[in-house]
């Protein structure tokens, strides 16, 4: 499988070419074109957290349908579009299990396992966690964000905010951290979460986040 990405600046595309009995699996959703002799099957993957209320167990939070393309012809071709204008960046997947935000996740080797739970971000105020996405194995994993991604080879430690992150090699240790604001704007606003990573292992961040992204689109509508 060859990945390559168009258009890097605003709107990324990724060009993934197929051969023979090769398989992408992709979010679904994101298919914009393909050319070629290709089959498809969509599955549907749901994570399950403890709730913290009172009647304890597990329910339903993240979830994601995938579709699988597989190359029947020696030569084949699928372009994925995410729903998000943003960059599109490659991971190759060596010795360390990659761990994602799953609207981060745009497509992966079809050799790759995919699964929901492990870990789990606890949220201090929230009755629910961030369950993340694991991709284990070994190839390409095609990330996409809101605005443009950076990547970080950590050595010690690095906070970021937890709306910023994309994904993280799981040989970084991590815990979230809820910074308590001052002043008047404390009053109403929730506390801010950080997510602190320690050790070495690389890091994926993007710039924008869809919160404060949805609401300055909410600012300059007008009503009718």
């Amino acid at each position: 499988m060859k990945v390559k990405i168009l258009d890097e600046r605003e709107s990324s595309i990724a060009r993934i070419l197929l051969k023979e009995n090769e398989l992408l699996i992709a979010q679904a959703g994101t298919l914009l074109a393909m050319q070629g002799n290709i089959t498809q099957n969509t599955s549907f993957r749901r994570g399950l957290t403890k709730s913290n209320s009172q009647n304890p167990g597990s329910m339903p939070t993240e979830s994601i349908f995938l579709t699988e393309f597989r190359g029947i012809d020696p030569k084949n071709e699928v372009w994925l579009a995410p729903s998000t204008i943003g960059n599109i960046i490659i991971h190759q997947i060596t010795n360390y299990k990659l761990i994602t935000v799953p609207s981060c996740y745009l497509a992966c080797d079809g050799n790759m396992n995919l699964f929901f739970g492990v870990p789990e971000l606890k949220l201090p105020y929230n009755t629910q966690g961030l369950n993340l996405l694991s991709i284990t194995g070994k190839g390409q994993v095609i990330l996409n964000g809101l605005g443009a991604i950076y990547s970080i080879n950590i050595n010690g430690n690095y906070w970021v905010n937890i709306d910023n992150l994309v994904a993280f090699e799981n040989s970084l240790k991590y815990e979230v951290i809820q910074q308590k604001l001052k002043g008047l704007r404390s009053w109403w606003a929730k506390p801010k979460l950080f997510i602190k990573f320690t050790g070495e292992g690389k890091l994926y961040c993007q710039t924008h986040h869809a919160k404060d992204w949805g609401h300055l689109i909410a600012t300059k509508l007008k009503s009718k």
